[in-house]
């Protein structure tokens, strides 16, 4: 499988195709691909579904993708990395760990095919954000804190349209319960706030109270859900990110890369789901 490379923090590209003619293919940094018109099906992970004017899609990296057109389509591909979100000194401003644990939310989230935004307010802004950063990478004199700040809005509405189907998919749970599991996501690898008496204090609960209320609500227990969250990620990100074990057991708050490799074993082994990583 062919891995593009980007030695470029960020990135913007338009082109009008009436033929995908890259093979299908993964890369080493974040591509947001906005469909400024025409028709077909992206693929991504071996998984196709429609696209049409106005469509948006986040490419994590090391997701393997691809294009079939169908009528002439002009992309616009927007591509960055976490070096584009390195402090700002001409606005004071520090991106880089605000991004940091946005990668995670945008890698998790969006494993699966197909348009991201679900708001059609959203979209509209969306859109608007996309075309003035255009013009503005076009001017010999762009400004590079004007981009990334319109990237972190544009970030940051990517962000609500997850949360957004993170509710939609747990409609069956009561508001709290979906609080709880969102709460869980967004702090999945700060172990401070995923201690029992944190939570408790979080959600109005007695401390003794916690474990029995996840397991009554979701069937499962807490710690065995955060343990099955975190392996998932740490999974894919040895499918796909290209970090070392060492790198990754670090970046995930496992003790070392032996004592992830052991806890992934054991997860898979006893979902009866062989881990070809570690065969």
């Amino acid at each position: 499988m062919h891995i593009e490379n980007s030695l470029m923090p960020f990135d913007i590209e338009k082109e009008t195709l009436t033929l995908w003619s890259r093979r299908p293919h993964k890369h080493n940094f974040f591509e947001l691909v906005f469909i400024e018109e025409g028709t077909g099906k992206q693929c991504i992970n071996g998984t196709l579904l429609p696209y049409q004017d106005e469509s948006i899609f986040l490419l994590p990296p090391y997701d393997c993708h691809s294009f079939e057109i169908e009528s002439e389509t002009t992309f616009v591909f927007i591509r960055f990395n976490a070096l584009f979100f390195k402090e700002d000194k001409r606005t004071l401003m520090d991106y880089s760990q605000w991004f940091a644990n946005l990668h995670f939310i945008l890698s998790s989230y969006n494993r699966i095919p197909g348009d991201i935004i679900h708001s059609d307010s959203d979209r509209a802004v969306m859109t608007s954000l996309i075309r003035s950063m255009q013009r503005e990478k076009e001017q010999n004199s762009a400004s590079e804190s004007i981009l990334r700040t319109n990237m972190v809005a544009l970030l940051n509405l990517l962000l609500r349209n997850f949360e957004n189907s993170f509710l939609e998919k747990h409609q069956d749970k009561d508001l709290q319960t979906r609080d709880l599991l969102q709460y869980i996501q967004y702090n999945l690898f700060d172990n401070s706030k995923l201690k029992t008496d944190i939570i408790a204090d979080e959600f109005k609960l007695s401390p003794n109270y916690v474990g029995e209320y996840f397991k009554k609500k979701t069937g499962e227990s807490l710690k065995e859900y955060i343990l099955k969250a975190r392996v998932n990620v740490a999974q894919s990100r040895i499918e796909y990110s290209g970090q070392s074990l060492k790198e990754i057991a670090y970046d995930l708050g496992f003790t070392d890369a032996s004592h992830m490799t052991k806890v992934i074993k054991k997860y898979y082994d006893d979902a009866g789901t062989s881990c070809s990583s570690f065969a």
